[in-house]
């Protein structure tokens, strides 16, 4: 019990009870300013570091490209960069850092906080697909300029490009239009996939390939051919003259025919050839320009000499992954070992110099640095630790780490990587290692392709060449007998045949073009009641037999399962209309054995197609010649332009537009290419095999 008694002792008591009731109510925002205090730490030791270094290398120039991506951007790009931001109007200060994801404006935030500088600030990374614009003190339109950049070019269009795309819609007269305009043509909505894409701007190796097999088989397939319809030409001619006495066979053409028949070919050959070089005339897979060597060795030449000053370099373009209490602790026990021991934490991806390879890198960097010692790589970005024994020859096996010193831990996130609680496990386990040991299992490491040739293009007759002239030499072969046998078949056949087999057809069945499902369902039933009806009529046998029981065995497959004669529950839309068009087919062949297996394309319900007809199957779409039923062919006919309206449709789900057949998904979408493509495509979505 506290007791106040007067005097100056009271005095005292009153001054420490009012001092100590402000200290408590000071207490909460104490705690709130301490709270902000560690959460800066941390935002400083996560990125503060990372910022201060781009800031200090804007100051001395407003352009910084990466050295750790030389293949995909040089720094000796750097100067075409600078030009472009010079057409922006306003300070602009560009860094390239190597591919990074997600990127953020914190980073340009943080760089601009430590430059102090207004004006335009731009973020890219070496693949080129991401770019980050921020303005601080000057008005651009940088989120319009971002989104012009970002539609408008394709994936491989590289940095250089989309930043001066960039620079050119941030200049433009109507900079929001042309970023709405990007939007529109190219943007996705609500998930779906954009309508329409950027051309790409260079080809790859594979596109190559493709270019050179396809020349191989024109470039035999073509002069060959025409040689050989030439000559079967003069020939028959010939025989019809009556000049069986030159001989059979070509020599029969006559001896200026030949010649004649020859120059085609050859000037064809040469034709084709002239266009495939000016046609594939890519050199190269890479839009950007190509690396000189002291780009390749920009970086291996920066942690060198950041390792003649300290035996552990931590990369300063990317986010610390080691703290300053590691690094101190890890100083110290390299400083106890017997043998030198350096520790380079840089990041390793596909376009650095040493093309993603750690044990390549290392080496790299032990004859840079030229001494012996143990190199260790920690990867930043992966997590990965490696190391190599450069020349010492130590008592211990550096290629298999443990699994708990060269992996990252898989029960934390990527923000705590251990880095350097494992790189310091890796050193305590050098402790007490002496040179003169088995080297280890350790293979010697690749050597890391060269810039310039790995994305070089092979020529255009390299590459599949040679197998495309043979597969054109058979391919010209084969159509020559086709057209020969088919010439010979056709001359033979009486024109009263082809007539009558001309004018062949199947019954016809009505159909809605938009079906609900109850229709669908009711009808699947009666029409798989018929089928067996007519089926036992006719007692049908052979290839028809055949037919229609393929027919109906896919038809079961799709609305009866258990094979009880009903319609399964469960079934689809898009299931029911498939086994009606089945049924039908099957049902066509037994009334006609002749009936042709195409079914009608705008509603293969409708059953098997009469005849062929030019239409549009959708508006807007090009008219062409697609087969069709006859009472299609005649809609078609009297009224084209509307013939589009008896396609089919689907139910869709609830509040939701009807789905056109052939785009909806299952086998009733290849219904347009006949029967038995059809039927395949039931048995392989059910699993079923011939």
């Amino acid at each position: 019990m506290v007791k106040f008694v007067g005097g100056a002792g009271a005095s005292v008591r009153t001054l420490l009870a009012v001092g100590l009731l402000l200290l408590l109510a000071s207490l909460p925002g104490a705690w709130l300013l301490t709270g902000d205090a560690v959460a800066a730490g941390r935002a400083e030791g996560g990125g503060g570091g990372q910022a201060a270094y781009l800031a200090e290398r804007l100051r001395a120039d407003a352009v910084y490209v990466t050295d750790q991506a030389p293949r995909e951007i040089p720094r000796s790009a750097a100067g075409e960069f600078a030009k472009a931001a010079k057409r922006t109007g306003v300070p602009t200060y560009v860094v390239l850092l190597p591919e990074r994801n997600p990127f953020d404006e914190r980073l340009l935030g943080a760089v601009h906080d430590r430059l102090r500088r207004d004006g335009l600030y731009v973020l890219l990374d070496s693949s080129g697909i991401g770019i980050t614009a921020v303005p601080f003190g000057v008005d651009v339109p940088a989120e319009s300029a971002t989104t012009v950049a970002l539609y408008e070019l394709p994936y491989d269009a590289g940095p250089l490009l989309t930043f001066q795309r960039f620079v050119d819609a941030l200049t433009d007269d109507d900079p929001a239009g042309r970023a709405e305009a990007a939007r529109k043509k190219y943007g996705s909505d609500a998930g779906r996939a954009p309508e329409e894409e950027p051309d790409r701007l260079h080809i790859t190796r594979t596109d190559r390939a493709n270019q050179s097999f396809l020349t191989g088989i024109l470039l035999a397939g073509v002069p060959l051919l025409v040689l050989l319809l030439l000559l079967y030409v003069l020939r028959r001619r010939a025989a019809r003259a009556g000049a069986k006495s030159a001989g059979r066979g070509f020599a029969g053409a006559g001896g200026s025919g030949l010649l004649a028949a020859v120059a085609t070919a050859a000037v064809l050959a040469g034709g084709i050839a002239l266009g495939a070089a000016v046609l594939y005339d890519d050199e190269t897979t890479d839009p950007g320009p190509p690396p000189t060597r002291a780009d390749m060795d920009a970086r291996l030449d920066r942690v060198s000499a950041g390792l003649a000053k300290d035996p552990v370099y931590v990369d300063p373009e990317s986010p610390a992954r080691i703290d300053a209490k590691e690094l101190a602790g890890l100083r110290e026990k390299i400083g106890g070992l017997d043998v030198p021991v350096y520790v380079a934490s840089v990041p390793m991806a596909p376009e650095d110099e040493s093309g993603g390879q750690g044990d390549t890198f290392l080496r790299s960097l032990g004859r840079t640095v030229g001494g012996d010692g143990i190199y260790v790589l920690a990867d930043p970005r992966s997590g990965y630790v490696n190391a190599v024994d450069y020349g010492i020859g130590l008592d211990v096996d550096l290629y298999l780490l443990p699994e708990a010193i060269g992996y990252p831990p898989r029960d934390v996130d990527d923000d705590d990587l251990r880095l350097g609680e494992r790189v310091g496990m890796l050193v305590e386990e050098l402790t007490g290692a002496r040179p003169g040991g088995d080297p280890g299992m350790a293979p010697s490491p690749m050597d890391p392709p060269d810039p310039v040739a790995e994305d070089a293009l092979p020529s255009v007759f390299a590459a599949d060449f040679v197998p495309g002239l043979f597969v054109g030499t058979l391919a010209a072969g084969l159509v020559f007998g086709l057209v020969a046998g088919a010439v010979r078949i056709v001359g033979r056949v009486r024109p009263a045949t082809v007539a009558a087999v001309a004018a062949a057809g199947g019954p016809s069945y009505e159909a809605p073009p938009d079906p609900s499902e109850a229709y669908l369902r009711r009808t699947a039933h009666a029409e798989l009641e018929a089928l067996a009806r007519e089926f036992e009529t006719a007692d049908p046998g052979g290839a028809v037999r055949v037919r229609v029981w393929d027919c109906l065995d896919a038809a079961q497959l799709l609305v009866d399962v258990e094979e009880d004669g009903r319609v399964d529950a469960d079934a689809t839309p898009e299931a029911l209309a498939a086994a009606i068009t089945l049924i039908r087919a099957a049902r066509a062949t037994l009334a006609a054995p002749g009936t042709p297996a195409r079914l009608c394309t705008l509603n293969p319900m409708h059953g098997p197609a009469h005849g062929r007809q030019r239409t549009r199957l959708a508006p807007g779409t090009p008219a062409r010649a697609v087969p069709l039923c006859a009472g299609c062919r005649r809609a078609t006919r009297s009224n084209p332009g509307t013939a589009h309206r008896r396609r089919l449709t689907l139910p869709a789900p609830r509040g939701e537009a009807r789905i056109p057949y052939d785009t909806a998904p299952g086998p009733l979408r290849t219904a347009g290419e006949g029967v038995p493509r059809l039927i395949r495509e039931v048995q392989e979505a059910a699993g079923v095999h011939d």
